[in-house]
């Protein structure tokens, strides 16, 4: 008895506890079955359709149609007469072999008299009789065939008929007899373990490349299979599929090289390595965006992996890199300002506030709180004060009364508030920039850029500027940031003196100075600059900033690199019993608040960045990616040159903050909102077919980039002098080449030989006789002659400025490249006495006339 128990314990255990897997696929083998149910009850209801029904009838008619002239007596002449013709030629093509026959006798008879040394005579004679004979009988043959064919023909005509009709007849019932098929093959369906095996991209403990096993799809059966979008799991299809495995083919890279897991085994909870001691659990939700970076090493963004995008651009912004090592930001520049001459740009007063409480001077800042005391704050201000080096000499000077009211209109007008954010400018319109584009609407490109954040402004609020700057040091790096600090991303604006003791008399008007007695004196104290120096140390401030004395100092907070495969025990909880034991809660709380882990003898000096829920769990996601883990060269997806050109124009894009200003991408323009008259808005650059690298001509474009002039007079707000090194300039006139689908980024445009009659007729179509162009365009000095509002890019520049190409799409359909535009559309409808009414040949005088202005 206790045998027959264990017995059938054993099978139902093996059958049942140790094979849920089967389980599922006969709940899979139902869900499919009442899929198809369904569909088939759809085609037999469409097939049951009245209109359906008649459509058959009629092609039931046309059948009994057809087969009755296949049994006409046509069909059957035409038959009886392809019978015939294949007896006859039956017949000849057995006389002709006949005759080969007694042809190759008679050959042999004449080579056997040769060798005999008879008279062969006799058998030459029969020879030539019979090869006459056969020539006759293939002749007669190849008329036969001919007519064989011809006769066959005309009985296809009669079946082709009863084909066509039979066939058609057939495509209303193929859905359904297909259905039915897949049903009864279904139902023949037996449990199998389904398994994908992995060559060479895991590795042993050895670094050897290995074998692995997934049998995730014996229950996500429908993985790779369309129809299951909103089935539960584990029967759903993988989120765009398309995209993914048309990249990652499923019998490559199998299932854990991105979710983790234990692939080999079929357990569920062990399957999904949510067990004791296995530390590659499932990654669910966002997290399995993290896998990407094992292969792509390289690229900073993914479309479809926007919360680790967005993780990355987090560090990237805050500089988490200056206190950590992390791969990928080795070069990477010092987030904060420099601080090596920072005397004589704020007040000491001001100074010791803002380190004691960053956010109480600028809510969004990105400076984080250190939880310093008043004596910390007034310590390393004393350090940063007595440390500070002179500022270059001044070449003007801001003591001559400026008009403050000059000084805000100049504010207002030039393009500050594309970056600043500055109180008593308020919107005046919506924004012209277009709407992100998020990555799930455009799923199939791999490089659509993550929608930009809303929680930051792109440089310091100046609410409150006069409390901390002093108006000699402002005038100056009005005039010349670069000469404070040549890496920052402020730029110049090319101001004259008069115009900058303008803006610095209207920004000294915002906020006001709150001294605090004692405050210079204690600065100024030897045994305060020490403690100062300790604390800088300690704290590492040197990370973000450039300070004097600590060029050479090493990062103090732990190496990232390898943070995602830490275990529990390296992972110091302190006395925070309150957090759950897990990497996961680990890593937001010491986002959220680190000094949750502070204890009496451990001390935390991570500061606190103020991260909201969000903030903190996209930052986890980023962190969950950091690994030393890496693939085998053949899986590593290296960036295409087309794919680093346009991540290194993004990258430039966004630290010049050229989207402030300009639409690109779709994204952008936000300056357009405190300008009523969309006339004076920055032109856009990438959005719909608009795309400024097909339309300026690199060279062109390289060179304004360094060194910017006035295109569009009529603009109050300028483009700025960046500054930009050779390979920025390089890289970004490269970057909008390629997204105006340019092969050659650098080219000579060649002016060749045309007609004199070519470039007449576009002078006389530009004329005030015709197009009248001059009126909206300035040409050089000469100013257009309609109104500020209407007037359009100087036509002098176009030789040096523009793409011909370019240029001809333009002129034929302006409308279409940029819709909106205020350039009419002259075409179709040109004039008829111009080049016999030809509009291409129209529009290829006036290129050729733009491409020679200015010359005699």
């Amino acid at each position: 008895m206790l045998f027959l128990s264990v017995a059938v314990w054993a099978v139902w255990d093996e059958g049942k506890t140790r094979r849920p897997w089967k389980a599922h696929q006969q709940q899979f083998n139902r869900l499919e079955s009442e899929q198809i149910a369904r569909e088939l009850a759809k085609e037999r209801a469409r097939l049951d359709m009245p209109d359906t029904q008649a459509a058959i009838a009629k092609l039931q008619q046309d059948l009994k149609s057809a087969q009755a002239r296949l049994a006409g007596p046509e069909a059957v002449k035409a038959q009886q007469l392809l019978v015939q013709r294949e007896t006859e030629q039956v017949e000849i093509n057995v006389k002709a072999q006949f005759v080969k026959s007694e042809l190759d006798e008679a050959l042999y008879w004449v080579e056997h008299a040769v060798h005999t040394k008879k008279d062969p005579a006799e058998f030459r004679a029969k020879v030539a009789a019979l090869e006459k004979q056969l020539r006759e009988l293939t002749a007669q043959a190849d008329r036969l065939g001919a007519q064989v064919e011809e006769a066959r023909k005309g009985v296809k005509r009669f079946l082709a008929d009863v084909d066509t009709v039979q066939s058609r007849i057939g495509e209303f019932s193929a859905p359904v007899t297909a259905l039915e098929r897949r049903l009864e093959a279904i139902g023949a369906r037996s449990p199998e373990v389904k398994q994908i095996v992995v060559e060479g991209l895991a590795t042993n403990e050895f670094k050897v490349p290995i074998l692995t096993v997934d049998r995730c799809t014996t229950c996500h059966l429908a993985i790779d299979r369309v129809g299951f979008e909103q089935a539960e799991q584990p029967f759903r299809t993988h989120p765009h599929r398309e995209v993914l495995f048309g990249n990652h083919e499923m019998t490559r890279f199998g299932c854990t090289a991105c979710h983790q897991g234990q692939g080999p085994t079929l357990d569920v909870d062990a399957a999904h390595g949510e067990v004791s001691h296995w530390d590659r659990p499932l990654l669910r939700g966002d997290f399995v965006q993290t896998s990407c970076r094992k292969c792509h090493t390289d690229r900073k963004e993914f479309a479809l992996a926007p919360v680790y995008s967005r993780g990355r651009q987090m560090v990237e912004e805050l500089g988490c890199f200056g206190c950590h090592t992390i791969a990928g930001f080795e070069k990477a520049q010092k987030v904060g300002p420099d601080l090596t001459r920072i005397a004589d740009k704020v007040d000491p007063n001001w100074l010791v506030r803002w380190i004691k409480k960053p956010r109480g001077y600028l809510p969004k800042t990105r400076m984080p709180h250190f939880d310093l005391t008043d004596e910390d704050a007034v310590n390393i201000s004393a350090y940063l004060l007595r440390t500070s080096q002179p500022t270059p000499a001044r070449k003007g000077t801001v003591r001559t009364p400026a008009s403050v009211e000059r000084g805000r209109e100049i504010v207002g007008t030039v393009g500050c508030l594309g970056c600043h954010r500055i109180p008593g400018f308020e919107t005046k319109a919506p924004s012209a920039g277009a709407p992100a584009v998020s990555p799930t609407d455009t799923p199939t490109s791999a490089f659509t850029p993550p929608p930009q954040p809303e929680d930051q402004d792109f440089a310091p609020d100046l609410s409150r500027i006069a409390g901390k700057v002093n108006a000699n040091w402002l005038f100056d790096w009005l005039k010349n940031p670069k000469q404070f600090r040549p890496t920052t991303r402020m730029p110049d604006l090319r101001l004259s003196d008069d115009e900058a003791r303008a803006v610095t008399a209207f920004l000294m008007t915002l906020g006001q100075k709150q001294s605090v007695a004692g405050v210079e004196r204690e600065v100024r104290r030897v045994e305060r600059i020490a403690a100062g120096e300790r604390l800088i140390r300690k704290r590492g401030c040197f990370g973000c900033h450039e300070i004097k004395g600590f060029e050479t100092s090493e990062k103090i907070a732990p190496d990232l690199s390898n943070f995602s495969r830490k275990r529990l025990l390296e992972l110091f909880f302190g006395e925070a019993v309150q957090v759950k034991q897990t990497w996961q809660d680990y890593t937001f709380w010491k986002l959220k608040d680190p000094g949750i882990y502070a204890t009496e003898r451990v001390e935390q000096l991570m500061p606190n960045f103020g991260f909201t829920d969000d903030q903190a769990k996209t930052l986890m996601v980023y962190l969950k990616s950091l690994s030393t883990e890496r693939v085998q060269p053949q899986f590593q997806r290296g960036l295409s040159d087309e794919e680093r050109t346009i991540q290194d124009g993004r990258t430039l894009v966004k630290r010049y903050n050229c989207n402030g200003c300009h639409v690109i991408e779709g994204q952008g323009g936000a300056i357009a909102a405190f300008y009523a008259n969309e006339t004076r808005v920055p032109p856009p650059l990438e959005v719909g077919m608009m795309h400024e690298g097909e339309k300026v001509q690199a060279t062109w474009l390289y060179q304004f980039l360094g060194r910017p002039i006035p295109l569009r007079p009529w603009l109050d707000v300028r483009m700025p002098t960046f500054g930009l090194t050779i390979e920025e300039a390089t890289a970004l006139t490269k970057y909008f080449a390629v997204m105006g689908k340019q092969q050659v980024p650098y080219e000579y445009v060649s002016v060749e030989e045309s007609s004199p009659e070519l470039v007449k007729a576009g002078r006389l179509l530009m004329s005030k006789d015709y197009f009248d162009c001059f009126t909206c365009h300035q040409q050089g000095e000469k100013k257009p002659e309609g109104p500020t509002e209407n007037w359009a890019p100087d036509l002098g520049l176009a030789k040096r400025r523009l793409r011909p190409i370019w240029m001809s799409k333009w002129l034929k359909d302006p409308q279409k490249i940029q819709p909106g535009t205020k350039m009419p559309s002259y075409y179709p409808g040109g004039p008829e006495d111009i080049l016999e009414g030809k509009e291409d040949r129209q529009i290829q005088a006036i290129t050729e006339y733009l491409m020679r202005s200015g010359e005699n």
